[in-house]
């Protein structure tokens, strides 16, 4: 039995095919004890040469020179020859054998592309010149016929060389797209001039290497249509099933269109950026994406949203820049997906993030407000097809036609995703959803009242800085606010407005009242915004004390209102305002002599009566102003660094406290060195403190529904909050976020104590 065994290992070892494989592997060397010894990384380039020996051998058995009975035995079947000769070689194959056709496959390909580059380049072209011009490529391409006829008699392209075959028609074509395509968002064309590539470099590459069998020319018209409905899994994972003749055409549009889909997954943040200059490459990524039957789309939301993750999303990113970047999504993925549904899974982070920002509503309305910088936002806000809120953020199930016995459900994502060849079935109204912005911005907080009192504040502070009662510009964006938030919820602002026209028509009676009758007091200087507090944000209310001549203005102004309103009074809101002043300082010439100048000042009340109080005497201490402004020292202090700022008076250390007094020539070029900083903020007029006091009106209503109901969870406390809290300075507009910092505040106080399931209940101190 052993010698038998023994006799057949020779048999096998003497078959033309064992010996025509070890001279394969040692390339004629003779030595056939370990042929992979001489195998060596060069191996590939002598490839073609060994290929044409073993073709020569099927071709022509007889010519083999070993004086074997099966070489000459013509019974053998040919196929059975080229299955032993292939099982013989790749049996004694090395590991790198497939990665040194691999490395042939893509030389020949690129030999093909430095070609037909340098007969397709013109003057606008750059083309390095060791790129075309190379010595090895050409000697490639003179055997490169002789090595297309040998593989296609050997056969081993579509099963034993199927991986590095792919692999290497992969890797070339990556590279190739990769200089055409990347980088380039505002030409139009671009897919087209990568199809045309395929159709002129890889089309032909890959019919001479796998051979017209694989290439029926009666289907090629069958095969592109193929290519736009099959889907094939990854080209580098494909299998045997893959490679069925009469596909291959289809198959290399589907891999040309791969790989720019690729290249485009690594530049859709800057795609996003430069829209809509980038429009050009969102669509034709759009017919890329169909083209590779839409299996990329889970691929491209992934990078999509880690993109935005990595490059937009962190401390560095002004809200505004997050924004308009959110923006710029909402209307690329409108141009691929009307749909909706690959926008909520891709812009998902950038809500949450911008959720947790502080700024974020106020940036929204500045923009949608702003004439100069809104931007996008500002645009929105005037579209003449926009609808209210309410409308464009309906459930996915609403319709806005009624329900008839014709409903049909809606179609598959797959099938409302074509965005090029036109939508097929009905938009729902999560596509609508998505189209508009405004409502997709919006419903990052699940309400719109946030948004409505943001708008309540800055249209405080711009109708009290408004000296000239002009409110054309704010009238105007009201309208088109109520439009999109509705009448009911701009009401208050609406009454601010008119407010301030009121307050106009009462400013020109009294005027024209205390003209008519001059008195002591001359003409009147007084101007004053009134406001009905019931429907205003809460104002600064800081205590302090007039200068006997401001008050006798500000009372002579009172006297003609309420013989105008009777039986209504005027109620100052001291902080606010702004007074203009004229003031003598101590500025530097161009000759740098410091010269005397009466120049004009605006500043506040506050500022206007600490000054007002070097009319009586020249020298002031900190203390002596707050006792008698009645206002804290460090805020004297503050605010007198303002007219030292301004070279009015001049400030000097007193032991613990400052003397101020109003400095001459010889003392300001002195004391050139003792100005100081005046680091107060711009005063505002809606109050900053609000905060804090309604946050002593909740944890009276938490400590009531505690009380009375016992543990309660965090939604349940947000919910009734939202029912309960009412009156005309404080609404509850917090999110939960909020709400559970400022339980967990009560928490640390020792006021409330939550237990691990989340219920919270007031903390019983033990005795």
């Amino acid at each position: 039995r052993l010698a038998r065994a023994l006799q057949r290992a020779r048999s096998t070892r003497d078959r033309p095919a064992s010996i025509l494989a070890r001279e394969f592997f040692n390339d004629g060397s003779g030595d056939v004890a370990r042929p992979h010894d001489r195998y060596n990384d060069d191996a590939w380039r002598s490839l073609p040469r060994r290929l044409l020996k073993l073709a020569t051998y099927l071709q022509d058995p007889s010519s083999f020179s070993q004086g074997s009975d099966d070489a000459n035995n013509p019974s053998d079947d040919a196929d059975e020859t080229r299955r032993c000769l292939a099982a013989a070689v790749f049996a004694m194959a090395p590991p790198s054998f497939s990665d040194d056709f691999r490395r042939l496959f893509e030389a020949l390909l690129n030999a093909r592309q430095k070609q037909w580059k340098k007969e397709n380049m013109d003057e606008s072209m750059d083309v390095d010149d060791n790129e075309v011009d190379n010595g090895d490529d050409d000697a490639l391409l003179q055997d490169e016929d002789q090595l297309y006829q040998s593989l296609t008699v050997l056969g081993w392209v579509p099963t034993q060389l199927r991986r590095p075959f792919r692999e290497a028609l992969h890797s070339v074509t990556m590279g190739v797209i990769f200089e055409l395509v990347a980088g380039n968002f505002e030409e139009e064309g671009v897919l087209d001039s990568v199809l045309q590539w395929k159709d002129a470099v890889l089309l032909p590459w890959a019919y001479n290497v796998v051979g017209s069998e694989a290439f029926v020319q009666g289907q090629w018209e069958a095969q592109l249509q193929y290519a736009a409905s099959e889907c094939f899994v990854h080209v580098r994972m494909m299998g045997s099933e893959a490679f069925v003749q009469g596909q291959w055409e289809a198959q290399l549009q589907y891999a040309a269109s791969e790989c720019f889909v690729h290249v485009r997954m690594k530049e859709l943040f800057e795609i996003t950026t430069e829209y809509p200059d980038s429009l050009p490459a969102v669509r034709e990524l759009t017919v890329a994406l169909d083209r590779t039957g839409r299996l990329w789309y889970q691929s491209l939301a992934n990078e999509w949203k880690n993109a935005l993750m990595a490059r937009l999303l962190h401390p560095g990113a002004e809200t505004t820049q997050i924004i308009e970047v959110y923006i710029n999504t909402i209307k690329v993925l409108r141009e691929m997906d009307p749909s909706g549904e690959l926008l909520q899974v891709v812009t998902q982070p950038v809500r949450d993030y911008l959720k947790g920002r502080s700024d974020t509503i106020r940036c929204i309305i500045t923009s949608l407000t702003d004439e100069e910088n809104g931007g996008e936002l500002y645009e929105e806000l005037r579209r003449q097809d926009a609808k209210p809120l309410e409308e464009a953020q309906l459930d996915e199930e609403d319709d806005e036609e009624p329900p008839t016995f014709d409903w049909e459900p809606p179609p598959s994502i797959l099938k409302r995703r074509g965005v090029i060849t036109g939508q097929v079935g009905r938009v729902t109204s999560s596509s609508r959803r998505a189209g508009d912005i405004l409502a997709m911005l919006v419903s990052i907080y699940g309400s719109k009242d946030l948004f409505v009192n943001e708008y309540r504040i800055m249209l405080a502070d711009k109708l009290l800085g408004n000296l000239e009662y002009n409110t054309d510009k704010e009238v105007h964006n009201l309208e088109l606010l109520k439009l999109r938030f509705g009448e009911v919820s701009m009401r208050q602002c609406e009454i601010m407005i008119k407010d301030l026209d009121d307050s106009k028509r009462i400013h020109t009676n009294i005027h024209s009242t205390l003209e008519s009758n001059p008195r002591e007091n001359g003409t009147p200087v007084v101007d004053a915004a009134i406001v009905s507090h019931i429907f205003w944000p809460a104002l600064q209310k800081e205590e302090m004390k007039y200068h006997p001549s401001i008050k006798s203005k500000l009372d002579e102004f009172s006297i003609e209102y309420a013989k105008l309103k009777n039986p209504r009074r005027l109620v100052w809101m001291k902080q606010l305002g702004s007074v203009e002043l004229e003031v003598e300082a101590y500025e530097k010439d161009t000759d740098g002599n410091l010269v005397s100048h009466t120049k004009e000042v605006s500043c506040s009340p506050a500022h206007a009566t600490l000054l007002a109080h070097f009319e009586d005497k020249s020298e002031w201490t900190s203390e002596e102003l707050s006792i008698k402004t009645e206002m804290p020292e460090d805020m004297v202090r503050k605010r007198m660094g303002f007219w030292v700022n301004q070279r009015v008076v001049e400030s000097n250390r007193s032991g613990e406290g400052m003397i101020y007094s109003l400095i001459s020539v010889s003392e300001a070029d002195v004391n050139d060195q003792s100005f100081q900083h005046d680091d107060e903020d711009q005063e505002q007029a809606v109050s900053q403190v609000t905060h804090a006091e309604a946050m002593q009106v909740y944890e009276s209503y938490v400590f009531g529904m505690l009380s009375n109901l016992g543990q309660l969870p965090l939604e349940r406390i947000h919910s009734m909050l939202k029912t309960f809290v009412a009156g005309s300075d404080h609404k509850y507009d917090k999110t939960p976020q909020q709400l559970a910092v400022f339980l967990q505040q009560l928490c640390k106080e020792e006021k409330l104590e939550c237990s691990p399931d989340g219920l919270y209940t007031i903390l019983k101190k033990r005795s």
